[in-house]
């Protein structure tokens, strides 16, 4: 069984290398290029292969940042990013929440104003969107 060992511990390496080196690239760039009211704007109407893409990705993403939380990465931001491209009743308030706090909101701001982007609008306490 040892043997079988070391090519698991590579491969998990791998993927976890990958995971950091593609959200230090992709987090930037969705936060980036939202709109400064993407998580306050109310979204149109959305066809069931939109609402079943949405899905996987944003669960998908979620799932690579509560992984992050313990491996190399961004981590809380791939969740919020994850969390954005969901269509779930409850993820306003979280993304709000997450928003809110200010390592968080500063680490977004941060970013944002790097590339000339304005503060991100985050909603109000049990505000959601419509």
């Amino acid at each position: 069984m040892h043997g079988l060992t070391h090519p698991i511990e590579i491969a998990a390496g791998l993927v976890s290398l990958g995971m950091f080196v593609g959200t230090i690239i992709a987090v930037p760039i969705f936060l980036v290029k939202v709109p400064d009211d993407y998580f306050t704007r109310p979204r149109p109407p959305s066809s069931f292969f939109a609402k079943a893409l949405r899905l996987t990705l944003g669960i998908g993403l979620i799932i690579l940042g509560i992984v992050m939380l313990l491996l190399p990465g961004q981590g809380v931001l791939t969740i919020l990013v994850g969390l954005g491209i969901l269509e779930a009743p409850l993820k306003d308030r979280i993304i709000a929440r997450i928003l809110r706090h200010p390592t968080v909101h500063a680490a977004v701001d941060k970013i944002r104003r790097k590339h000339g982007k304005g503060s991100l609008e985050i909603p109000g306490p049990g505000l959601a969107r419509a």
